[in-house]
């Protein structure tokens, strides 16, 4: 029996359906009272019958900041995806994100290890890895240290993770994916798509900075290629599909959306002048730190999964995708 944590959110929805398409029985923890339209529209997206998929889930109310509770729903069960998760970069929101991706998963391990779960496939981030390498890349072997100015979402991931590989060290079949900027249809008042809506809205300013992408459904197909195909045990690896400047992303949204592409770009230098105003603005939920990811251009490497045999949708396909269920 397999176990999806978080599984009403982006991945977690998408994840659910990878696993009803191979035929998979699947047990879902929701939020008590929290609705399932979005999980039966992003289903509808893929299939003709949603409906036949959607019966092979059975959901289950829990929390995992409620052990009793998450205790009970991984009775039974030989393999857990754990994609719950608060992402955030608000430093308002410190308390949320350090219970949610820190306890929670300590919570998801511990009730592993006590049921007897064979296999946990958790969902890290590109946040929780270290500087370039020497070839100007990030991938798996750049380990994480903690510096100035490092985000409490950043620092989170990194310490869920160490709870992960606890698990490690006492038996517990693990593996961890780090992905990049994560692209997919719906969600557009959060995360990505958020800031998809406002590029699809007329959004006229770039950045010079530069980051990862992929596809939500390469996530979700990434993580089950993993555990059921390639049997990998105790390794993390990095799921990106391209490296793509901001101006390079935000025009092709434009494009699909038939709208002006960005022509103004925001120099650095302004960050300090703005950033005042920018924070009253947005109630303190964007730091300095947070605006001047924008301006930086980091490079990640996915060869590691691509040598297993994997292979990525690229981005293109994937705005495509959410530009028409944008329309839509």
């Amino acid at each position: 029996m397999i176990l999806v944590t978080g599984a009403t959110g982006l991945v977690g929805s998408h994840l659910l359906y990878e696993l009803c398409s191979r035929g998979m029985r699947v047990r879902a923890t929701r939020r008590l009272g929290s609705n399932l339209k979005f999980v039966s529209w992003v289903f509808s997206q893929y299939s003709d019958e949603p409906e036949n998929l959607l019966n092979q889930i059975e959901w289950v109310d829990a929390e995992v900041l409620d052990y009793p509770s998450l205790g009970e729903v991984i009775k039974g069960i030989d393999i857990v995806f754990h994609t719950a998760a608060t992402v955030s970069f608000s430093p308002s929101q410190k308390r949320i994100i350090l219970q949610t991706n820190v306890l929670g998963t300590a919570n998801v391990v511990d009730a592993c290890l006590q049921n007897r779960v064979k296999t946990l496939c958790h969902v890290s981030s590109i946040a929780a890895l270290g500087e370039k390498n020497e070839n100007g890349f990030v991938d798996e072997t750049c380990k994480w240290q903690k510096s100035k100015g490092q985000s409490v979402y950043a620092r989170s991931k990194f310490m869920g993770e160490n709870e992960v590989w606890r698990g490690f060290e006492n038996g517990l079949r693990v593996i961890i994916v780090n992905p990049s900027v994560i692209l997919g249809p719906g969600r557009w008042n959060s995360g990505s798509g958020q800031l998809f809506s406002a590029v699809a809205k007329g959004l006229p300013f770039y950045t010079k900075g530069i980051t990862g992408y992929v596809d939500v459904r390469d996530v979700a197909k990434a993580m089950v290629f993993l555990t059921f195909d390639a049997q990998v045990n105790g390794e993390r690896f990095i799921l990106n599909s391209e490296n793509l400047s901001f101006y390079k992303l935000f025009s092709a949204i434009a494009t699909a959306v038939g709208k002006r592409k960005p022509f103004i770009r925001i120099p650095e230098v302004l960050i300090n002048i703005l950033f005042p105003l920018i924070f009253i603005a947005t109630l303190g939920r964007i730091s300095k730190n947070n605006l001047k990811s924008a301006f930086t251009k980091t490079y990640y490497s996915s060869d590691k999964i691509k040598a297993l045999g994997f292979s990525f949708t690229p981005i293109t396909q994937t705005i495509e995708l959410m530009a028409k269920a944008f329309r839509d």
